[in-house]
């Protein structure tokens, strides 16, 4: 699929053409340098695509979760009901060894892109390996914004994914660069998706609606039974919406809630 399979034969032929030639000489130094990195990204590529597929059958997995925990648990048949369980089993070794499989491919990626931005920048193999880079710093993005709301720190991991690109003199990967505007945008609350949000709604359609909150700014009152979020608006300052502890849902929410002259991280 990729050069770097075809060099191993390349390899040997030179060498053939070498006996024939009465073995006066043998691979260069520069060639063996460059069969090594080129090995070493066939190790890369093999694990990144096990990872990729360990990643869509838990997909699989879990869809077929939602559909069988969607029926009412008596009306599961015992054979839904064990599938239930094998699935929920399943998923949990898979996603321990998906995780894995994460922390192998983070580990090579460094490895071969360390030789390959400061030996060979220009090879089709850095540019692929890149490629990874850039769909695992996506996802790894994403991840922080779900668990923390720090669209910040997720657009600095994704923008450092940006400067490889250029410093390779490679085409923008536009996925990255397209990701990276997304976030900027949702790092702020706009009137539009403030005026969204409603009375009554769960903090599940808040976050859809306004995007997710950033840890720091949730601020709760156990006395008052309120929870508060506040969102940094581009201009300065900081909306807010509020729940209602027991239930919470929105029963509040105001514009401007932090002064235009208050720092809001």
């Amino acid at each position: 699929m990729k050069s770097f399979r075809l060099l191993s034969v390349c390899v040997v032929l030179v060498a053939v053409m070498g006996l024939v030639q009465g073995c006066s000489r043998g691979p260069s130094e520069e060639d063996l340098k460059l069969a090594a990195f080129q090995e070493q990204f066939a190790v890369l590529e093999t694990e990144y695509n096990t990872l990729v597929e360990k990643r869509a059958e838990i997909d699989v997995a879990e869809a077929a979760l939602v559909e069988l925990q969607a029926i009412p648990e008596n009306k599961l048949t015992d054979e839904q009901k064990v599938e239930l369980e094998e699935i929920q089993a399943a998923l949990e070794a898979s996603a321990a060894g998906s995780e894995a499989g994460f922390e192998q491919v983070q580990n090579l990626l460094a490895d071969f892109l360390n030789i390959g931005m400061n030996e060979f920048p220009g090879s089709q193999e850095t540019a692929d390996a890149l490629l990874y880079y850039a769909d695992e710093a996506i996802l790894v993005a994403e991840d922080m914004v779900v668990k923390s709301g720090d669209y910040k720190k997720a657009i600095d991991h994704l923008s450092t994914a940006e400067g490889y690109f250029n410093a390779a003199g490679l085409t923008p990967y536009h996925p990255l660069v397209a990701y990276i505007a997304l976030l900027d945008d949702w790092r702020f609350i706009t009137q539009e998706r403030f005026d969204e949000v409603k009375k009554g709604m769960t903090k599940e359609a808040v976050v859809e609606a306004a995007g997710q909150v950033y840890f720091r700014n949730i601020q709760e009152s156990q006395a008052k039974g309120v929870e508060s979020w506040l969102y940094k608006k581009r201009e300065g300052g900081a909306a807010a919406f509020y729940f209602k502890i027991k239930t919470g849902k929105v029963y509040d929410k105001n514009w401007e809630a932090v002064a235009v002259t208050t720092v809001v991280e």
